[in-house]
């Protein structure tokens, strides 16, 4: 793929990397005040297959490296899930022109995957103005690169050294079947805050949202044991946890409430269970997200004991 980058001299060659390719990318270093991939975790993470060489692109002028686009994803899958790391030493039109490049070669072939471009900036990052110009040209680029739609996340993470919230004593909570999580997944999408799930409802219907939530959340490492239906004493089913894992930690996942439950507070308590399942379980942090405009959620994050530890601007088709 070649395309003529703003003020270029010289043609950009862009191409997926090869074995050859690894030592310059782990020497790639960035002054960006975003998060990006250094050598240690490459490096790490070539090993276990998280990241590989045919997983990454680089851009090249006059044979020299100028750019990089890493995508990481399960060691057991078959292509990546996400472009964790989209860095070049140009500025301006430039790097938005190298940047989109590096994205159309990757979404190209990559084909029709449910896939996400993944920028993390700090909780003040607007404060910033070289945050803001990083992660401006960034999302300039992954539009122009074939990405459609992007939302930002607050990010929050908590220890097994902070306070745990009370356990909640007006739930019951007890595993269910596969088809009374689907069941679940298409209840709570009414009136949902999660941008994701109102864009998948509009584009596909509610029924698909349903079928493509328990094959993601299932596909995630983590005991499909532990989730969890939550009822008040009477068994009136009131909403849903599903505590599982990323790939570094344990993660709140997942939790819902039925619409005709909202208002009353069963957030706090759901959350609160699944901080103890964790806790149990002997983990020590746990981490969780939630869309910037979910007010409700972010303020059960904040009253469970967990502390923003980031903002994750996410690029999706």
């Amino acid at each position: 793929m070649e395309t003529q980058p703003v003020n270029a001299t010289s043609t950009l060659h862009v191409r997926r990397a090869g074995r050859d390719d690894v030592p310059a990318l782990t020497d790639w270093t960035s002054d960006d005040p975003v998060a990006w991939i250094g050598a240690d975790r490459l490096t790490a993470e070539l090993a276990t297959g998280n990241y590989r060489p045919e997983w990454c692109w680089v851009a090249e002028r006059a044979g020299r490296l100028v750019g990089r686009a890493l995508w990481w994803g399960r060691s057991d899958a078959d292509r990546p899930a996400t472009l964790d790391c989209l860095t070049t030493g140009a500025h301006g039109p430039e790097a938005v022109a190298i940047g989109s490049a590096l994205v159309r070669a990757g979404l190209d072939a990559f084909g029709d995957a449910p896939v996400e471009f993944n920028v993390d900036v700090s909780p003040n990052w607007t404060s910033d103005p070289a945050a803001v110009e990083a992660a401006r040209w960034r999302h300039e680029a992954a539009h122009l690169g074939g990405f459609s739609r992007t939302t930002e996340r607050i990010s929050f993470a908590r220890t097994a050294s902070d306070p745990e919230p009370p356990r909640p004593t007006r739930l019951r909570f007890v595993p269910a079947e596969d088809a009374t999580f689907r069941a679940l997944f298409a209840a709570v999408a009414s009136g949902s805050l999660d941008d994701h799930t109102n864009d998948m409802v509009a584009r596909e219907g509610v029924d698909a949202l349903a079928d493509d939530d328990l094959d993601f959340y299932r596909s995630l490492p983590g005991d499909r044991r532990a989730w969890r239906t939550a009822h008040l004493p009477d068994g009136t089913t009131v909403g849903f946890i599903i505590p599982t894992r990323t790939a570094y930690d344990a993660s709140i996942s997942y939790l819902g409430v039925l619409p005709e439950h909202r208002g009353h507070g069963y957030v706090h308590d759901l959350l609160a269970e699944m901080t103890h399942v964790h806790h149990d379980d002997g983990q020590a942090r746990i981490v969780g997200t939630t869309d910037a405009v979910n007010t409700p959620m972010r303020a059960a994050f904040e009253r469970a004991g967990f502390t923003v530890t980031r903002v994750r601007i996410v690029h999706a088709r």
